[in-house]
């Protein structure tokens, strides 16, 4: 069992040479300690065996990715990678530093 970076996670679909990717903010969350995520304040768990990352409880439970370098992209129902991918974009201070949006302990 591994786990993944702490911090704020967005998502997004990728651009190509002409095109930006396309923020995906529905589909963000952020790590936080004990194999955790949060998403608007509400807690899950994740596991991570080798290079797949699944959201075990929670809002996104069910939710599967791969990881693939410092990126998790999104599996479907089928296994197959999908276009979401999430990066890791700032720390949990970022979102958690004081009162009403700490994450439940």
């Amino acid at each position: 069992m591994w786990t993944v970076n702490q911090g704020r996670w967005t998502c997004e679909l990728p651009g190509d040479a002409t095109t930006p990717p396309t923020p995906q903010p529905e589909n963000n969350f952020s790590v936080v300690p004990d194999s955790s995520y949060v998403v608007g304040g509400n807690r899950g768990t994740y596991l991570l065996l080798g290079n797949k990352f699944t959201m075990t409880s929670g809002p996104f439970a069910g939710r599967r990715f791969v990881k693939v370098g410092l990126s998790l992209v999104k599996l479907g129902p089928d296994g197959q990678r999908e276009a979401l991918r999430c990066v890791r974009a700032g720390a949990v201070r970022d979102d958690f530093s004081a009162g009403d949006n700490a994450p439940a302990q």
